[in-house]
């Protein structure tokens, strides 16, 4: 179906460019007869409804292969390329497919079937399964079928209003279910011109030098990298017609930042591997008094429980978890996102996830709002906040902070935050490092690690009081 509605874009758009990355580069024309070339070799030894595991360093051989398991019926696995042996097995256990390729070694060992060329189309079956980030324990395996990931690559033409003009820089890794769905297939369906492959700061200022891209992502991560960068200083953002920002927690400080650089509009973006993104979006101009704020994207409803935990319902969203047989929609069809949320000047303000709730003396503590506090003080380059059990059941706050700045102790810290939170949400312990924190491939820390490292081990603090 995606496949489909491409190729009829090369019809009309077939000289111009589609898809750069690194050195590639395809026009219309020449992708599609790439993936059409690749899906007859695949026929060879694959059938319609069988899996395939991928990962490769080269971005654009994700969407070859995603558009030419949509011409053949299989059902689309992407992964992260150089995966550790011991989760790459976890990964398939979980999805259990029946063809892998993480090389091009793998692909030279498939095996043929001798039945010909086999081609099967089925709006209701499998089109991929996507793993979750798995920041606080182990990934989730995600179900999609085709027509849910057309409407999601619909619902994000129509939130953008994206259309052949745009030229789209798509960073985020193209294993995630925004790497794919949020921007590269999306604008391949409107004719525009995708540039996909992994971000390096010093690569995107080269990037948006040259093609000037109108349309693109960006993640706090991003921006914190893009600052160590000389040349971040005197580049220009307003190429852009909207930069879209996304993460769990997003300071107005950050979105602030965007806007000095020249970017006309930011889009804030919620969403999760079951949903598709976004499912929830706010689009943020530069005199916005209340930037923080998000509402569902047309194809979505939502209600909140007495918890202030977000339901979602909507055509995109997953009926299932692979390596779980028990519905995960409530008899009126929406889907626990686990996110806490709550309703500030009539629109929803993401405030944790659920499961990160850290109990401190009877209170409810979210560790999003301390970090959004925390970051927001100069020096700090990133901050996870978590807990120590001290018995008893009793825990207390620990803010594992990256830094370099000298100037950063628990007094600096707690002077700068203290009147932005209540008293019970200050942290015990402050611990500061020079090391990079632990993140997942889409740059999201791991908050499950650093308790680990920091709260578990008996790691001593090694923050220096003035």
């Amino acid at each position: 179906m995606i496949f489909d509605t491409i190729k009829q874009m090369a019809r009309e758009h077939g000289p111009k460019t589609a898809l750069i990355c690194k050195d590639k580069q395809y026009t219309y024309s020449e992708l599609i007869e790439s993936v059409e070339k690749l899906a007859a070799v695949l026929s060879t030894a694959m059938k319609p409804g069988e899996r395939i595991l991928f990962a490769s360093e080269k971005e654009y051989h994700y969407v070859r292969m995603v558009l030419a398991c949509d011409i053949l019926g299989i059902t689309f696995i992407p992964t992260h390329p150089n995966l550790p042996e011991d989760y790459l097995f976890d990964v398939v256990d979980a999805c259990k497919p029946d063809h892998v390729i993480m090389s091009e070694q793998d692909a030279l060992e498939l095996k043929p079937h001798n039945k010909g060329l086999v081609y099967v189309k089925d709006d209701n079956a499998t089109y991929t399964i996507l793993f979750t980030s798995g920041t606080n324990g182990n990934p989730s395996a995600v179900v999609h079928s085709a027509a849910g990931c057309m409407i999601g690559c619909l619902n994000s033409i129509s939130v953008h209003k994206l259309s052949s003009d745009d030229v789209i820089l798509s960073q985020l890794p193209p294993s995630t279910i925004a790497g794919l769905y949020l921007y590269a297939l999306p604008g391949l369906l409107k004719g525009a011109t995708v540039i996909i492959e992994r971000f390096e700061p010093r690569r995107y200022i080269e990037l948006c030098n040259k093609w000037k891209p109108t349309i693109g992502t960006m993640v706090p991560a991003m921006l914190l990298a893009l600052q160590k960068v000389r040349k971040w200083k005197d580049y220009n953002m307003s190429h852009y017609r909207q930069l879209s920002i996304g993460s769990t927690a997003i300071t107005n400080e950050v979105i602030d930042l965007l806007f000095d650089k020249g970017v006309p509009l930011v889009r804030h973006l919620y969403g999760c591997t079951e949903t598709h993104v976004p499912a929830l979006t706010h689009l943020i101009e530069p005199d916005a008094k209340h930037k923080l704020q998000l509402s569902p994207s047309k194809f979505f409803e939502h209600k909140l429980d007495r918890f202030g935990v977000l339901w979602l319902k909507g055509p995109t969203i997953t009926k299932r978890y692979l390596e779980r047989e028990a519905t995960v929609i409530d008899a009126e069809g929406y889907w626990c996102t686990g996110d806490v949320f709550e309703r500030e000047h009539n629109k929803l303000v993401f405030k944790t996830r659920a499961k990160d709730l850290i109990k401190v003396n009877s209170f409810n503590v979210s560790p999003v709002a301390v970090e959004t506090a925390i970051l927001a003080c100069d020096g700090v380059d990133a901050v996870c906040v978590t807990y120590r059990e001290r018995g008893l059941g009793e825990n207390e706050l620990v803010a594992v902070i990256q830094s370099t700045d000298k100037r950063m102790t628990k007094y600096y810290i707690t002077e700068q935050i203290k009147t932005k939170l209540m008293y019970y949400e200050l942290p015990k312990d402050i611990i500061v490092v020079t090391e990079d924190l632990p993140r997942n491939a889409m740059g999201k820390i791991k908050r499950h690690t650093v308790k680990k490292i920091f709260c578990e081990t008996g790691e001593v603090n090694n923050e220096k009081e003035n």
